[in-house]
Formats: C-alpha cells, structure tokens, sequence
C-alpha cells in the first residue's frame, strides 16, 4: 500500500492508500455498511486503527478528533483511508444507497451522537435564472431618456460605449463603459448618452427572495465582459441549445458578481459599516428564531443570506461575541425551559421539537448549560406551581 495524502489538514486524521487490504493477510475483520441518507447523527469509534474502503467520489467522511466534535471536518473520499486509532468518523452517502467497507481488528465500535443531526449541502447555487424574457443589444444609441415601469422582473444594463444614467427610487446611478447594474420591481428613468451602445437582458429568477446585488454599479472585469458578449451572441442564434446557453452565461455573470460583492460584503464586515452589518444581523436571528424547530445548519443560512461561512462567524463575533452555532444552541435550550415550563410536551417530545438527535443528548447540554436536567427543571417547576396554588387556596 502507498500513503498520501491531499490534504496536510487531514494527517492528523489519518492517510489516504490505493490498493485494497487483504483482511485475511493481515487477520482482520472486514464488515460492509450500507448507507442511505445523508442526514448524519453519530460516528463510530473505534480504539484501534482502521481501514476503510468506498468507490472514489461517492462518498465525503465526516470526521473528529475529539469527542466534543470541535473540529468536526468532511473531506471528499477519492482514494482508500487508513484511520489513526481514537478517531470518530461516518461515511455520507453523495449517492446512495451506498455500500463501503470497513476493516478492522476484531472489535466491536462504539458509536458516539452528534451534537445536532449533519446534513451534508452538494454543490449547489444560491438561486437560478428560470427564463430568459428578452435580451438585445443597442448600438450607437442617440441621446433620449426611457421610462419603465414597475413590473416583477429583472434587468440587466451593461454599457459597452459611452455613458448613461440609471434614476431609480434609491438613487441616481451613472454608468461608465463597461459598467452594470441590475434592478427590479421599481420604476426606472433611463437617460442614455449619445452614442452609448449598451446590452439589456430581462429575466426572472426561481427564488422568491429578491437578489442582493440589486441598485448598485458594478465595473465589469475582462472576464465578465467575454460572458455578456457571448450571452449577446447567443441571442442571435436560433439553435437547439441558444437558450439553454443563454441562461448559462447569465447565470456565470450574476455568480461572478455575487463572488464580487461577497468580498466587498466581507471586508465591510470587519470594519465600520455599522447599519449594514446590523441589518443583516437582525435578518438572520430573526430567520434562525423563525426556525428553532428545525433542525438548521450553517450551511443553509449562508445560502438563505448569501453570505460565506467566514463572513457569518466574523459577523456574530464581532457583534454577540459567539460563535452562528452556538447562539443557534443557545435559543433552542432557552425555548426548551419555555415549553417545560408550560408543561404541554413531555421532555422526549421537546427534545424532538426542538430537532435535537436525541433524548440524552439534549439532556447532556440542558446540564452543561443550567446545571440541572430536564426532568430535575420540571419537577422544580411543577412544585413551585404547586406551592403558590396551595397558597392561593388559603
């Protein structure tokens, strides 16, 4: 067997081999897990060294070093794996039902849960254009000035030559050669420069929250402008697969923007931009208070705010010193006092509301945060109750 490893974080874990062990070469036993969701909420454990062996690119392995799950990591599954011992690890199936082997001493595994259920998210984009309306090009336009109305759709503008302005309820917005904007819903007042030559796409996306990049200008890299010219030319053509391409490159030029303006977004993060960083604060916590029956995941809040993951942690650093996961953690466990306390659910059937993993799990961090557990909580309630009913009754 040949060692190696792609990636230097993964060495403490273990290293990655390419040719199959034989297990009755080297005395071990061999067992074959079969796999059918994504949705994770235990690792196995096992003392000793293990081997583990899965069809590249099926699989990603979720894996921790330590039992509170700290530096919990996933990492792709390209080649076979050989585990350091004392490691926690399962296998997510990217296309199931999958079936991997593992090969070990003879020894049974223990199993350790989650601190809250992992759903692996696959390569996905954060919206999608659904249709195309119209796109056009105008050239050498002569001085005049457009009124549009409201309506629910996109448009696109991109100055190749000359200049325009862009009026709309947020502002006035001037556009240079090779500069963009996308606007929606409101009216608009376009005042067009003599000889400006410029591309308009209307479209309407599959998302029923509205883009972020909307009202502001942007200059369009080299690369960009390759992507819009050949949306254009694409428009002219009346092939087969024209459309399809078509949404193609405006969905590349929408994603490049949005990559823009994340790091912009991610700059002002972590300096004075005060309002906006609170805006976006309170839309989240409001999202993640919306959903404290649900089993939420970074992942899906970085999608729902177009927000990066590092971007996300340095915001609620900055502003509630804690970590997304763990103000998330710290609702549920404060809503679970609540329905205790009014007594409707029994502690199984909070533990379930509130999407914990388990019964003993959620009653291992009401402990660790309150001191107490559930049932010790309830009977104190329940006899305080009791005490101010029997001096009621007086």
């Amino acid at each position: 067997m040949i060692d190696h490893t792609f990636d230097n974080t993964f060495e403490s874990f273990g290293k990655f081999y390419t040719e199959p062990v034989d297990p009755g070469k080297h005395n071990l036993s061999c067992r074959e897990i079969t796999a059918s969701s994504r949705k994770m909420t235990q690792l196995f454990f096992f003392p000793c060294e293990v081997y583990i062996e899965c069809p590249p690119g099926l699989a990603r392995i979720l894996i921790a070093s330590a039992p509170d799950m700290t530096d919990l990591r996933t990492y792709p599954i390209r080649d076979y794996i050989r585990l350091a011992p004392g490691i926690y690890f399962n296998l997510i199936p990217l296309y199931t039902p999958l079936t991997w082997r593992l090969i070990t001493p003879h020894a049974e595994p223990d199993t350790v849960q989650l601190p809250s259920p992992y759903t692996w998210q696959p390569v996905s984009v954060p919206f999608h254009v659904r249709r195309i309306l119209d796109c056009w090009f105008t050239s050498d336009a002569k001085k005049s000035q457009l009124s549009k109305p409201s309506r629910k759709v996109y448009e696109l503008i991109y100055v190749y030559e000359g200049t325009m302005e862009v009026s709309l309820p947020s502002g006035t917005y001037a556009l240079q050669p090779h500069d963009l904007i996308i606007y929606r819903s409101n009216p608009a007042e376009i005042h067009i420069g003599d000889g400006c030559s410029y591309l308009t796409a209307v479209f309407i996306t599959g998302q029923r929250k509205s883009l972020h990049i909307l009202n502001r200008t942007f200059h369009c890299t080299s690369e960009m402008q390759q992507i819009l010219w050949k949306l254009l030319i694409e428009s002219m053509e009346n092939s087969y697969y024209t459309r399809t391409l078509m949404v193609c490159y405006l969905e590349e030029t929408l994603l490049l923007l949005m990559q823009f303006y994340e790091s912009v977004n991610h700059k002002n993060l972590l300096t004075d931009n005060k309002s906006d960083q609170n805006d976006l604060l309170s839309e989240i916590l409001a999202y993640m208070n919306k959903r404290i029956a649900d089993p939420v995941t970074i992942e899906e809040i970085c999608h729902e705010f177009y927000i990066s993951r590092s971007s996300l942690q340095a915001l609620f650093k900055t502003h509630l010193n804690t970590s997304p996961k763990n103000y998330l953690l710290n609702i549920k466990l404060q809503k679970s006092k609540e329905l205790i306390r009014d007594n409707q659910y029994t502690i199984s059937e909070i533990a379930y509301r509130l999407g914990f993993s388990s019964i003993h799990y959620f009653s291992r961090l009401f402990k660790k945060y309150f001191n107490t557990t559930p049932s010790a909580y309830a009977r104190k309630i329940s006899e305080n109750q009791n005490k101010q009913q029997a001096k009621a009754d007086r």
